[in-house]
């Protein structure tokens, strides 16, 4: 673990106390900027679904506009054909159009575009709506099927899109059997350790039926259970990816540094794996509650950021990691993570260390005590070399 060269040093990282119990001594990081990771011996948050939904499908807000509604719906400015309800359109069955968040109704005069919420079938939350300005038309609409919509028009709930799709890889665990991990260029690492299970599991899916399942058993032992992917080449150099991602509440509670993305490989002669996780203590939006990092295991360094995971709901997770310019990127429900463009450097002066990627791996270590079982899901990993979106 580095220490840090002077007192000055020290203090431009007062924030948060991140204690590696095997070291005897507290590492002080960021509060706002910089959470430093453990390593393997003892290492150191995202909007929810609510509102109504589609019948077979999943939820979101329904709210309304002023100045014109969707279709089966009235506005303030207008009234659409077909219906009436201030507050908002409903969800029709099957997935149907969902309410106002800002569209336009056709005969609508004088109103405005709402920046409210969105319509049934879309997805919810404090991250805000998009708006749609399709006459009559609806915003994060269900498909037939009963799909729901994300913060940015991504739909989740129906078909998997990995088959055929152009990305240099796609897994989405449909062809795996519960109970077993994909093969190929897909395999369980020798790296892994502890107490835990990762498995193809049927209870939750982003897309299609499958996903897979990560849980960790609360205790005091550190642990890690990756999927590993190896043979990556041209990506190997660098790469954007994207999976869906959700975590299981009640979720511990006291702070832990845990990893959901880890990359290994060379780097000026020496291995070096980066990881993209999270410290903090239990799920919530406050400084001290789980938060983003990215982290360099080897040295113990990295930053953070003020960007959440929620809990109980799927949320997309992206990043670019390119090791011939050194430059990384994280991307949060489809909106950059500023804190994480990072070029050559670390704001405290280290360099990025982006190594060339022998294997990426995916799932779930843990570093600390934990008093809940850690139990994650993980969706359609994509891989290439363009930004892949969430809503692809």
């Amino acid at each position: 673990m580095n220490r840090f060269s002077n007192q000055a040093e020290l203090l431009s990282h007062v924030g948060y106390l991140v204690h590696c119990p095997t070291r005897r001594w507290p590492l002080v990081v960021l509060l706002f900027g910089l959470a430093a990771g453990c390593n393997q011996e003892q290492s150191a948050s995202g909007s929810g679904e609510s509102g109504g939904g589609a019948t077979g499908g999943g939820t979101g807000s329904g709210g309304s506009g002023v100045g014109g509604a969707a279709s089966g719906g009235s506005g303030f400015g207008g009234a659409a054909s077909g219906g009436s309800g201030a507050a908002g359109a409903s969800a029709g069955t099957g997935g149907g159009s969902g309410g106002s968040g800002g569209t336009i109704a056709t005969g609508g005069s004088g109103g405005t575009i709402a920046t409210g919420g969105i319509g049934a079938g879309g997805r919810a939350g404090a991250g805000g709506a998009s708006v749609a300005l399709a006459s009559g038309g609806s915003a994060g609409g269900a498909a037939a099927g009963g799909s729901y919509g994300g913060a940015g028009g991504w739909s989740l709930g129906a078909a998997s899109r990995c088959t055929g799709s152009p990305y240099a890889v796609c897994q989405d665990f449909e062809s795996t059997a519960e109970g077993a991990t994909p093969g190929g260029d897909w395999s369980l690492p020798g790296t892994n350790y502890g107490v835990g299970t990762v498995v193809v599991a049927s209870d939750y899916a982003a897309r299609g039926s499958h996903s897979l399942k990560v849980t960790i058993p609360a205790g005091d032992k550190s642990a890690e259970h990756y999927l590993q992917l190896k043979n990556l080449g041209p990506l190997a150099n660098g790469h954007f990816g994207r999976i869906f991602f959700r975590v299981h509440s009640p979720t511990t509670t006291p702070f832990v540094h845990w990893d959901l993305i880890l990359g290994a490989g060379p780097y000026m002669g020496q291995n070096r794996r980066i990881r993209w996780g999270v410290t903090g203590s239990g799920v919530g939006t406050s400084n001290g509650n789980w938060s983003w990092i990215y982290n360099i295991e080897q040295g113990d360094t990295g930053t953070g950021s003020s960007v959440h995971p929620i809990a109980n709901t799927w949320m997309c997770v992206e990043w670019q990691w390119d090791a011939s310019n050194q430059e990384v990127r994280f991307y949060f429900d489809d909106a950059e993570v500023q804190a994480f463009h990072l070029d050559t450097k670390l704001p405290n002066g280290t360099g990025l260390q982006v190594p060339t990627f022998s294997t990426l791996s995916f799932g779930l270590a843990k570093y600390q005590a934990t008093n809940a079982d850690l139990v994650f899901w993980i969706d359609e990993i994509a891989l290439d070399t363009q930004r892949i979106g969430c809503a692809n």
